[in-house]
């Protein structure tokens, strides 16, 4: 044997050693000198293929993985290993070649079954994905990174609990693998055990600093328990490691929301948008967070609707018949489709109106998409005809489900909320389809027919606001039940107190920077009056402190600020005692917060908008005959809550009969609400069936 060939397997070693340390030029160079004596040696062209990788060089790196396949025909580790590189690449075709090439040399080798998983992953082909890791572990019940792989792509469909057992089982099989604890504390993170995610993340961190992905889920186990500036520094540790993982911008957004930075919330998103313009995620946490933005024109928050609308239709087959006789006069078949069929506004939205609808007629039909179910659920699904828990379904399994269903009318109560499905709603299971209450925009997807609204929200110069044709009820589109437990309306607490007392108990989310100088402006005009506000994310010491650096900006002091973290709604409600006069945010105002503030006694001051969001208040004062607290403009708003909190008389006297005057309005007769729902629905399903559509025969 010649020198040169002798010293092939040096070459080779050091140009691996050379990767390895991430000195990829002099690896490049090894290599070179390998292939000139062996020019189809595949570890030469290998090891030049990550060098090349490794330099930024892909057109080249792809060259010599393309030659390095060709030369292993026949190895299926080296297939699987080529995969992984093409992987690292984002040439799925490639990559997908040499995983089904090892897996057809050597069927009972698990590996390339689970990093085809990983390709599909890449790729949303979650169902898929999850097929090939199942796969891997039949082969192999102990491959730990399938476990952990399979926890992954679990937690992508939202399959929290099975995706917790894999982790489990993944960290039990490698203690020492950082993958499966950070997709451990993924699951974790969507069972809601967020110090057990934190937990698990800090431990991914112990054995790899350098996981962005274990930084970013501990960016959100921190958010989610308020550590606002630690969940911050998180995220942008992550964002350091790897620029281009758009979720962590999205997670970043989330951190700023919850400051009540809003506008630096918008700019995240944007980033996020910009680098994976496609992602339907992303563009309806864009189209939610703008929602608290007072200086976005509702033309904006349209077309980036549009634009998620389009995203979903993308690949997605729609029904086209449906088994549902057209019969205008027959009992029909409503789906409620909603993540909040529970103690939240939705939830208590629905208590009412529910209760009311006309059996004979009317056949319901929940979807939930909340794992778990509370007091209120058992109430609702006490008027339902079926209840299915669906957040583990995809959203063909779904679509599929509703369709056999035979749902003649199907409405989405989530909208770009938390635990939507309005993407099922893309694949028209249901005839008709319709928004009705849970979001307060349009949701941008063609497939639904009908936003359900009302003179206000809905007024006739902004139908141009919506994708969806427009159906208004004639008083409202919220009715209320009355809270449960509440107390008696308290005489009004200025006459014992001296000095009256604004409140707020809305997100703080919702308290922009101009709803702060508006109120502050309230309080300068009023210098005896106290402002009391109530939320969530002021149990945390850091938001207080940014809540009051705000006021501060605008000359009001802590000594004018009660800042109360949010308690039991018993207390909650109790509260209201102590309030003279509500305030409501702006742009986005209150609907929930607002029925019980009037319930308890309490007017609430609100500002006319100029879109569906910003209209609520105008909709719950008109229909609980209130019109004279709504303000035309932002100097009006800050006039009318100073005059109405300085006349005690007149202001008592309100409190004194507010809760009877509203009991009698329509903003709480359930019945009422009821028939005028019914009208719409009926109107809906007539108007479809007058286009003369047929019934499927499958």
């Amino acid at each position: 044997m010649t020198a040169p060939f002798q010293l092939l397997g040096q070459w080779i070693g050091a140009a691996n050693a050379a990767n390895a340390s991430g000195q990829f030029d002099t690896a490049v160079g090894l290599c070179r000198q390998a292939l000139k004596v062996a020019p189809n040696l595949p570890e030469a062209w290998y090891n030049l293929a990550i060098a090349h990788r490794g330099r930024g060089r892909r057109a080249d790196a792809l060259d010599a993985l393309k030659k390095t396949a060709t030369l292993t025909r026949d190895s299926a580790d080296a297939q699987n290993s080529i995969g992984l590189e093409f992987l690292e690449l984002a040439a799925f075709p490639e990559a997908k070649r040499a995983f089904e090439r090892a897996i057809a040399l050597a069927p009972g080798y698990p590996f390339p079954h689970s990093n085809l998983g990983k390709l599909l992953e890449r790729q949303k082909r979650y169902k898929e994905a999850e097929a090939a890791f199942r796969t891997a572990l039949r082969l192999q019940p102990d491959l730990a990174p399938a476990h952990a792989n399979l926890c992954g792509i679990l937690n992508a469909q939202k399959h929290y609990v099975a995706g917790e057992a894999a982790g489990r089982r993944a960290v039990e099989l490698a203690p020492a693998a950082p993958v499966a604890w950070s997709n451990l504390a993924s699951s974790l993170i969507g069972c809601k055990r967020f110090a057990d995610a934190e937990t698990a993340c800090r431990k991914a961190l112990d054995l790899d600093r350098n996981s962005p992905e274990a930084w970013g889920n501990l960016g959100q186990s921190l958010a989610e328990q308020f550590r606002l500036d630690e969940a911050e520094a998180a995220y942008t540790t992550a964002l350091a490691l790897d620029p281009a993982m758009a979720s962590l911008h999205s997670g970043l957004a989330k951190v700023f929301l919850e400051k009540g930075n809003v506008a630096q919330a918008a700019e995240e998103l944007g980033k996020a948008l910009a680098k994976d313009p496609d992602d339907p995620e992303i563009l309806a946490h864009q189209l939610f967070c703008l929602n608290y933005l007072p200086d976005r024109p509702p033309a904006e928050m349209t077309a980036i609707a549009r634009r998620y609308g389009d995203v979903l239709r993308a690949g997605v087959t729609a029904f086209d018949a449906w088994r549902c006789d057209p019969d205008p006069a027959r009992k029909l078949r409503i789906g409620l489709v909603s993540g909040d069929l529970r103690r939240h506004p939705v939830g208590y939205l629905l208590r009412g109106p529910l209760r009311e609808i006309a059996r004979s007629e009317f056949e319901l039909f929940a979807y939930s998409n909340f794992p778990q179910e509370d007091d209120l659920s058992a109430e609702l699904r006490q008027h339902c005809a079926a209840w299915a828990v669906v957040n583990e379904r995809s959203d063909a399994e779904l679509a599929r489900q509703i369709h056999d269903d035979r749902i003649d009318i199907l409405l989405d109560l989530s909208g770009h909320t938390d635990f939507s499905r309005v993407a099922v709603f893309a694949r028209r299971p249901a005839p008709v389809q319709a928004s009705w209450v849970g979001y307060y925009a349009t949701t941008g997807v063609r497939e639904i027919d009908w936003k359900i609204g009302d003179p206000w929200v809905t007024p006739d110069d902004e139908a141009g606001h919506f994708t969806e044709r427009l159906w208004r009820l004639p008083d409202s589109c919220f009715c209320f039940a009355p809270p449960e437990g509440a107390p008696a309306v308290t005489p009004l607490p200025s006459e014992r107190n001296g000095y009256v007392t604004y409140g707020c108990f809305n997100n703080l989310a919702k308290v922009n920077d101009a709803v702060i100088e508006t109120w502050s402006r309230i309080l300068h005009a009023s210098p005896d009056a106290r402002l009391l506000l109530k939320a969530r994310q002021l149990g945390t010491d850091e938001l207080r402190a940014a809540l009051l650096a705000r006021f501060a900006a605008f000359g009001i002091g802590p000594e004018r600020l009660d800042l109360e973290a949010a308690g039991s709604y018993a207390e909650y409600l109790d509260t209201y005692a102590r309030i003279d006069l509500a305030l409501d945010p702006f742009p986005f105002a209150g609907a929930t917060t607002t029925a019980e503030s009037l319930w308890m006694g309490v007017p609430v001051v609100t500002l006319r908008g100029d879109r569906f969001i910003a209209h609520q208040g105008e909709s719950l004062m008109h229909a609980a005959g209130l019109g004279e607290m709504i303000a035309a403009n932002r100097d009006a708003y800050v006039q009318l809550a100073v005059d109405a909190a300085a006349d005690r008389q007149a202001l008592a006297a309100l409190r004194a009969g507010l809760r009877e005057r509203v009991a009698a309005s329509p903003l709480f007769d359930a019945a009422r609400y009821a028939r005028n729902l019914e009208t719409a629905w009926r109107g809906m399903w007539t108007a479809w069936c007058e286009r003369g559509e047929k019934p499927a025969t499958r």
